[in-house]
């Protein structure tokens, strides 16, 4: 069979470009009405498929939850994972890896993720979840230490540091929409202004 070379997608591109389609729906559904409010139903009907056919794409709601917040959290993951490869001091890094993380949940649109949601996952999903959390918070509490010893941070609390700017970061997505007037990267300029300004020493 003809591959055209790769100019025109394949069977599994064309799949694979309607199941991001459904979760950046799904997910936009979820940020404003709650997953538990949330039908198949309405996110079907959005999309302007049948249920039917959205089961072709996920199993089950929960399953498009799940995929929903795993996308957040790989937007964290990469966003540590650019970070980490920066030369520079850690408060550039600390920078680096918030501005990433904004731009990136902004761009892929993401689900806002609450302990509500997490609990209405299957134990396993639960546990990976909350444990990327973790590796993120981790990350973030280590540049915010080593930022502090270096003299560009004045002495905060590292851990409710971290949890604000974590919190602050998935509150982007409960009000930050695909036809905002402002850009992902003008959002997380000005984050990053109220973060940064609100930790640096004064000189």
């Amino acid at each position: 069979m003809a591959s055209w070379n790769g100019a025109v997608a394949s069977r599994e591109e064309i799949r694979e470009l309607k199941r991001r389609a459904a979760l950046r729906v799904a997910a936009r559904i979820f940020n404003e009405k709650g997953y538990h409010a949330t039908s198949l139903d309405e996110i079907a009907d959005e999309i302007g498929v049948t249920k039917t056919a959205l089961y072709y794409y996920f199993k089950n709601k929960e399953q498009l939850l799940y995929e929903c917040l795993k996308l957040t959290y790989d937007c964290g993951q990469n966003a540590r994972l650019e970070a980490e490869k920066l030369d520079g001091s850690s408060f550039d890094k600390l920078r680096a890896l918030y501005r990433r993380f904004m731009e990136n949940l902004m761009e892929e649109r993401g689900a806002y993720t609450t302990m509500a949601n997490i609990r209405a996952l299957p134990p396993e999903h639960q546990a990976e979840l909350l444990e990327r959390r973790r590796h993120l918070d981790r990350y973030s509490r280590m540049l915010l230490e080593k930022a502090i010893e270096e003299g560009s941070v004045r002495s905060v609390d590292v851990r409710l540091t971290s949890n604000f700017f974590l919190g602050a970061v998935n509150w982007i997505l409960r009000w930050h929409t695909e036809d905002d007037a402002m850009k992902p990267s003008d959002v997380a300029n000005h984050f990053l202004d109220l973060f940064m300004n609100g930790i640096a020493e004064k000189g």
